[in-house]
């Protein structure tokens, strides 16, 4: 990816490569943004092959940063910004960072985590003008970018997956350039006049590979917003003339049910490309807005494969032609009650009909695809918990996607739900094991389990702790153990149990408290809801509240 930039900065040094507010950077001063990154981070003992965290805020800066990482031969680890106390101390040690690039303003964060910080060699600290001071006393002259393979490691990028704290990814330098090489042309269609807006955070897979690196490789700027607005979108829009949008579902729904603005029409937009978008929404988005093409895929930041919508059918993810494209992705015939796959008398899984949910299975090839192999975590025993072998045949392995879909006679998919200890809400994947994780640091709680419950009128699912305290429930104290977690993955409800139910093998009962769900008037245990201030008890008049939309989750 460092290497496109460079050729950019050569075809084309005056061009804007990205702007935020005030912030712009040519392609020019990105390549020299870059060296003088490289020349800083080897100055601080940063070598080939290592790994470097980053935690700071989106900006035309955080994608120099990381090119420059790049460009001295280490890895970017992109450490979620929302991260606080346990679950920052493990994505840091999880990378094997020596060394954290941090901004001034996650730097009180990262030293709460007094630990991890012993343990680092470097803790480099920028601020708002990070190109005059940070960068200010950095050789000018070039540094050379260090000689990387495409199967080396570009950057890790964290998923909640469907155990445990967050993981890193290891994203290759092939596949980012796929992502990108296969966005750029493919999704949005890019045109030389084109600019893309994108509000997602740069940690993300979706921000940085199909954002970012699908405008680098078609050199076509970005406008950066450090966090999505939805008084500020149709603004920012018009005033960096935006084209092209990058979305998550939940942002479209925000945009649809906002009051009219005044520059949402007409806008400059004919392409908007994401995922999540649900089948209700899709519409209402396309036409109110006057967006000429909505371009939804369906993919996982590990996975090796994708599916993409280039037909625009509303609601769904995409087409897989040719019967799965000869068994590269197939739909596994799933119980969710028993939380396995259905087998026949021989022991493999049953492939699902037209309209049959199951669980998608993407086919791992035996020879190495550059971009689309399956190179897993950084732990390995997690890399090899995702693939499943001797699944429709002796010797075949498929990697778990986690996620239940179907798909029609036309072959066109459509998402359905989340396997297992994952849900989504506010466009975050929630990890339950992370949750459960800080709330059993919480003394005052003898067992707990997390699940995602749907909330009318709400898009994802929202989160409840099930919980058995010693003694009596203190709200308060469960609000000052679960402020440590990122504000999306705090539990928006709480319902205080005597015991929880669990099957002969010891498994909580979770499907049972899903179905129960969250109304007081048909779940006799004590119910609280997440409020501004604090946990508070929730009534019948409460959750009228919610569901009619006055108090906001």
């Amino acid at each position: 990816m460092l290497e496109v930039a460079l050729r950019n900065a050569e075809a084309a040094p005056h061009d804007l490569a990205f702007e935020m507010d005030g912030e712009h950077l040519t392609w020019s001063e990105v390549a020299s943004t870059t060296s003088r990154m490289a020349h800083t981070l080897a100055g601080a003992g940063v070598k080939q092959g290592e790994v470097v965290a980053v935690l700071a805020e989106s900006s035309p800066f955080y994608i120099a940063a990381v090119l420059g990482i790049s460009r001295v031969g280490a890895t970017a680890a992109l450490i979620n910004t929302n991260l606080r106390g346990r679950p920052l101390s493990h994505a840091i040690e999880a990378s094997k960072a020596r060394v954290v690039l941090v901004s001034h303003t996650l730097e009180p964060a990262l030293r709460d985590c007094e630990e991890v910080c012993r343990s680092l060699d470097r803790i480099l600290v920028f601020d708002d003008d990070p190109y005059a001071r940070f960068l200010g006393n950095a050789p000018t002259v070039p540094y050379p970018p260090a000689p990387v393979r495409a199967e080396d490691d570009f950057i890790y990028i964290y998923t909640s997956g469907t155990t445990g704290l967050p993981k890193p990814c290891r994203i290759s330098h092939a596949r980012a350039i796929l992502a990108g090489a296969g966005f750029g042309p493919l999704m949005y269609e890019f045109r030389p006049d084109d600019k893309l807006y994108c509000v997602l955070p740069l940690y993300h897979a979706s921000g940085f590979l199909l954002g970012v690196a699908a405008a680098i490789t078609s050199r076509v700027p970005v406008a950066i917003r450090e966090s999505f607005s939805a008084s500020a979108f149709w603004d920012d829009v018009h005033r960096y003339h935006a084209t092209a949008i990058l979305y998550i579902g939940e942002l479209c729904r925000y945009l649809v049910n906002s009051p009219p603005h005044p520059k949402e029409l007409p806008n400059p937009v004919r392409v908007a490309v994401g995922n999540g978008l649900r089948p209700d929404i899709w519409p209402r988005f396309k036409s109110r807005f006057g967006i000429e093409h909505v371009r939804e895929f369906y993919g996982a930041t590990e996975a090796p494969g994708f599916i993409a919508n280039l037909s625009g059918r509303e609601g769904s993810v995409g087409r897989v032609p040719l019967g799965g494209l000869a068994g590269w992705m197939r739909l596994a015939r799933y119980d969710i009650d028993r939380d396995e796959h259905i087998r026949d008398d021989r022991g493999f899984c049953i492939p699902c009909d037209p309209g049959e949910a199951g669980e998608l299975l993407i086919r791992v090839p035996k020879v190495s695809t550059a971009g689309l192999e399956y190179r897993g975590y950084t732990d390995e025993d997690a890399t090899k918990r995702k693939l499943l072998r001797d699944v429709f045949k002796t010797g075949d392995e498929y990697f778990r996607s986690g996620d239940l879909l179907r798909y029609d006679e036309d072959g066109f998919y459509y998402f359905v739900d989340r396997i297992g200890d994952t849900f989504r809400w506010k466009g975050e994947n929630v990890s339950t094991a992370e949750v459960a994780d800080v709330i059993a640091h919480n003394d005052g709680i003898e067992e707990a389990t997390i699940i995602g419950i749907p909330v009318p009128n709400m898009e994802g699912r929202a989160g409840l702790a099930a919980v058995v305290p010693l003694g009596e429930f203190d709200p308060d104290r469960f609000w000052r153990a679960v402020s440590e977690l990122p504000p999306y993955a705090q539990p928006r409800f709480v319902r205080v149990m005597s015991g929880l139910a669990k099957t002969a093998t010891f498994k909580v009962r979770k499907n049972e408290l899903q179905k129960q769900g969250v109304d007081p008037s048909s779940v006799e245990d004590p119910l609280y809801v997440r409020t501004s201030g604090g946990y508070e008890r929730l009534t019948p008049e409460r959750w009228v509240d919610i569901k009619e939309g006055r108090l906001q989750l």
